[in-house]
């Protein structure tokens, strides 16, 4: 089937996203507006959502599952802030020692201590 034989919209914007050449100008225009700044004043004294992140991958190493993680929180972050809230996304860093904790227990059973 060729697109003549497809009723597609006639539309202003190209139907090729081209967003390796694209997305460098969005950027860009989106730091010289200062966009998260403005978002931040514009939903400043609205309803709180604050999405307080554990650390990316404290018990293993990163694999697409970690990437879903972090996609997901995102989409919930500006779910929020585009609902009206005060959304904002604080990653974490503290997992109280777990990944060193995890590598000596690793080491322990290797060499068959308690």
């Amino acid at each position: 089937m060729s697109k003549e034989h497809i009723n597609l919209p006639k539309t202003k914007f190209s139907m090729k996203a081209n967003l390796p050449n694209k997305e460098p100008n969005y950027i860009e225009f989106w730091k010289k507006i200062d966009l998260y700044n403005l978002l931040r004043k514009k939903s400043k004294g609205q309803e709180k959502f604050v999405l307080h992140d554990g650390p990316p991958y404290a018990n293993g190493n990163i694999h697409m599952g970690t990437a879903l993680n972090k996609i997901l929180k995102d989409i919930i972050t500006k779910f929020h802030q585009m609902d009206g809230k005060d959304s904002v996304y604080v990653p974490g860093w503290d997992c109280h020692g777990l990944p060193i904790e995890w590598k000596i227990e690793e080491q322990y059973k290797k060499n068959k201590k308690k």
